[in-house]
């Protein structure tokens, strides 16, 4: 999990001096917040208050899904979208990152509540799918002001209406957070015995 990590923080790195070279600025400042995004999530697994509750293979479970979020968005910026017709990537990748992101949060969840315990999963479910479910909500209007905001061309598609388009990107990611949500229900009390410290 860590080699997942850390290739994907020194990739954004690479890619955000790529794009500055080549003078889009959007792409140079995307990677810049992705590998900051990454080496906040590193320094939080590494805090006291974490390490005192949590083993190495929690801080290694939530930095390979880290790594995994930000690969599997960043592989469209080059041109994964555009090559994969057999089965759409942007499909691939609206299944994987919400259902990637239902575990982190949920992961984050049990920390703000481990005092008194680890949540019962079936709250950590309905917390952690719902607000998944509303940032793919957000994340499709972002990518519409996006598009007006910096001339992006995020919120197209030239294969499809727009609706089309919006339509498939939400029931993928319902698909998404549906599958987070079933891991977790079978695997909750499982992954707390492997990363509580005794």
């Amino acid at each position: 999990m860590r080699v997942i990590f850390w290739s994907a923080f020194w990739s954004a790195l690479a890619a955000a001096a790529f794009y500055g070279w080549r003078g889009n600025i959007f792409l140079l400042n995307s990677f810049i917040l992705g590998a900051l995004a990454l080496l906040i999530l590193y320094f939080f697994q590494k805090s006291a208050f974490v390490k005192k509750y949590y083993n190495d293979f929690f801080g290694n479970t939530l930095l390979g899904l880290g790594g995994l979020i930000f690969f599997t968005t960043s592989l469209g910026t080059i041109y994964f979208y555009h090559y994969i017709k057999f089965f759409e990537y942007d499909v691939i990748a609206h299944v994987v990152i919400p259902a990637s992101f239902v575990i982190m949060w949920a992961m984050f969840y049990g920390i703000l509540k481990i005092k008194k315990g680890v949540p019962k999963k079936m709250e950590v479910i309905l917390i952690s799918g719902v607000l998944v479910l509303l940032l793919s909500f957000f994340w499709e209007f972002f990518q519409k002001q996006g598009d007006t905001w910096w001339g992006t061309h995020m919120f197209s598609d030239s294969n499809q209406n727009i609706i089309v388009d919006v339509a498939n990107d939400l029931s993928a990611d319902t698909l998404g957070v549906f599958i987070g949500c079933v891991l977790i229900f079978k695997n909750w009390v499982g992954w707390n015995k492997k990363w509580l410290k005794k």
